[in-house]
């Protein structure tokens, strides 16, 4: 005995899934992009160490295809953002350190370190609700797009 089951419209189907990448790459690309923006309204006093400002408004955006990259460009983030060790200050042009308040000049200073601020754990955490949110509404735009005929 032999069965033949015929799918109807398999070939258009196939057709669409073979330009799933052509469909997907133009409405994750404008989702990544709008990810800036979110990251950005999420990068602010409060969630980033605050002293001058400078961290907060040193982030910069780089975007090529299938990633966005959301970053510090302040010297100093790293230390921040991961703490440091304790370590030996020495001077570096002069042969002696010496601050205001200082009782009198040293050669060196030995620093305790300084604790982790994880302010990049907090700026996704912040982000991270709108942006699930958002390639939500891009893959139910993907399967629509690759499902229409």
């Amino acid at each position: 005995m032999e069965f033949n089951v015929t799918i109807q419209g398999l070939p258009e189907l196939t057709a669409k899934l073979a330009q799933a990448p052509t469909i997907a790459a133009p409405i994750l690309q404008r989702a990544l992009s709008a990810s800036q923006a979110i990251l950005a309204k999420h990068t602010v006093k409060g969630v980033v160490p605050w002293r001058t400002g400078f961290l907060t408004q040193s982030f910069r955006a780089e975007m090529t295809p299938g990633m966005l990259r959301w970053f510090p460009t302040a010297s100093y983030a790293p230390y921040v953002e991961f703490g440091t060790k304790p370590h030996t200050i020495v001077p570096k042009d002069k042969k002696a350190l010496y601050w205001p308040g200082a009782a009198h000049p040293v050669r060196s200073v030995n620093h305790p370190g300084t604790k982790p601020n994880q302010f990049m754990e907090r700026i996704i955490a912040e982000s991270k609700g709108e942006i699930d949110a958002m390639f939500g509404t891009a893959l139910h735009q993907i399967t629509a797009a690759i499902a229409a005929h």
